[in-house]
């Protein structure tokens, strides 16, 4: 039967010109690309059968050799304007040796999966609780240094190029411009860590008043307790869930984004429970936010301050405070606007 010219077939190959392509990869990598920081996901609280977490963790940081293929600009490198903020949709595409992810990062992933996991050492990483080693996972990040950037790894193409002399060289990763959502970020690189400062994302800015105690760690988890206004005593938030009902909180947890201790100011995002400002407009103050009068407690330093008042940061392009605002201001009270059928 007739077949391909074994001595220069481009699928069959031989170990020596694969481990020679391989070679000239790994140094074409060394000497045009770049380091990058990649990050693995941890997946804290992972639902096995839609595979989503309810929190991720970011706390491993390692730098790794890659290619950078788009090297002429970010791919759909544009930035939209949506009810959110400024949306932007840059996309990479980097390119790692195979060969060396598979023997410097794939034994030290396994370890560290087998650690998060409670394993032993050695023991195969399971797929289904969100943990491999064989090859970089979607959902991991990318630190890009030249702009400070975070990227979310979308796919990964095993492919391109299409199997030189049988055989794979390099893992293409097609990435996109990271959206924070809530994320922990604890790397031990502060260009990572900060990721939470730089992200419009929800939080609460406190003004405390004279007479605390302590200084705020960055990223330290608060605990908020509610005082009321009737002798300053420990009492019980009482929220609006999502379905429009009061329920009971004993405290509301936070992290720490910003603290001006000069000031007496103190920034916080990640709380375990929100309650939007109501609005009562029979009174002079139509704002009520049951944030105003609490305690901040730092649960690592032990910090403590009352505040006086509790605002939301505002974000960029959102103008619904400014709007709010002249509203109140040109607002006019009619009683009998207020129940115009005479029903009590």
């Amino acid at each position: 039967m007739p077949t391909t010219n074994p001595f220069f077939s481009t699928t069959t190959g031989y170990t020596g010109e694969q481990g020679l392509i391989d070679d000239l990869v790994i140094e074409q990598i060394a000497i045009y690309g770049v380091d990058l920081m990649y990050m693995p996901r941890n997946n804290v609280n992972l639902d096995r059968l839609l595979h989503e977490s309810t929190k991720d963790v970011f706390e491993l940081a390692m730098s790794i050799p890659m290619y950078v293929r788009s090297f002429d600009g970010y791919d759909n490198s544009i930035e939209m304007l949506s009810k959110f903020g400024v949306r932007s949709s840059d996309e990479i595409t980097l390119q790692m040796s195979r060969s060396q992810w598979k023997t410097y990062y794939a034994p030290y992933m396994k370890s560290y999966n087998n650690a998060i996991s409670g394993q032993g050492t050695m023991a195969p990483n399971d797929p289904l609780k969100g943990y491999t080693a064989e090859r970089p996972k979607e959902g991991d990040l990318i630190y890009f240094p030249f702009d400070g950037g975070i990227f979310e790894i979308k796919y990964v193409m095993f492919d391109q190029p299409f199997f030189q002399l049988g055989k794979g060289y390099v893992y293409e990763l097609q990435c996109e411009k990271f959206e924070y959502s809530g994320e922990d970020f604890s790397t031990g690189i502060t260009e990572i860590d900060t990721t939470e400062l730089k992200a419009e994302f929800y939080s609460l800015a406190f003004q405390f008043e004279t007479g605390g105690s302590g200084t705020f760690d960055f990223q330290e988890k608060v605990t908020i307790y509610d005082l009321s206004i009737f002798g300053e005593t420990l009492d019980e938030f009482r929220l609006y869930n999502d379905a429009g009902y009061l329920h009971g909180v004993p405290t509301v947890g936070a992290k720490v984004l910003e603290w001006d201790e000069p000031k007496m100011n103190l920034k916080v995002s990640d709380l375990t429970d929100l309650d939007p400002n109501q609005r009562n407009k029979l009174t002079d103050n139509p704002s009520i936010n049951k944030f105003d009068s609490v305690l901040v407690i730092g649960n690592t330093t032990g910090a403590s301050w009352k505040s006086v008042k509790a605002t939301e940061v505002e974000k960029a392009f959102d103008d619904s405070n400014i709007i709010q605002t002249e509203f109140d201001s040109i607002h006019v009270v009619d009683v009998q606007d207020m129940d115009p059928f005479g029903f009590l």
